[in-house]
């Protein structure tokens, strides 16, 4: 979304990992995450869908995508969010916690702009956290 703070980094950020001069990470994309990405408000809008479906037919094209099941996660996490509101995480971001901490994680890295959700899991499974303030130039992985 041009409008969104984070549009022109995390451009910058899909072409560091993914584009033609990256090494060609794979994009492990958890369910939850697809929820949020082809919400109401991006369905509203044809060019945000086209576009979205344009980098998932690229990613597809070069065996780039995987789309992570979140099945095995969701009870857990859906418990914990009725009984322990005293933490602020949404039942989204509960299951992708859940995601990283197992130990059959897919995930080599984790990409946010919400750090401060995350930080304390990728911390325990020794997952980096790629965020706003990482310099795609710099990556390199």
């Amino acid at each position: 979304d041009k409008d969104d703070q984070h549009h022109s980094l995390a451009v910058r950020q899909f072409d560091a990992l993914f584009g033609e001069k990256s090494p060609r990470h794979i994009l492990v994309a958890p369910w939850p995450i697809l929820y949020e990405c082809c919400g109401t408000q991006q369905s509203r809008s044809h060019w945000k869908t086209s576009l979205l479906c344009d980098y998932w037919k690229y990613l597809g094209r070069y065996g780039q995508l995987v789309r992570l099941d979140d099945l095995p996660y969701r009870e857990l996490p859906l418990r914990e969010h009725m009984e322990m509101p005293s933490r602020s995480l949404s039942l989204v971001d509960r299951v992708l916690r859940a995601m990283i901490l197992d130990r059959k994680s897919l995930f080599d890295y984790f990409l946010t702009y919400n750090t401060g959700d995350f930080v304390d899991a990728c911390q325990l499974r020794g997952i980096p956290l790629l965020n706003e303030k990482s310099v795609p130039e710099s990556y390199g992985i």
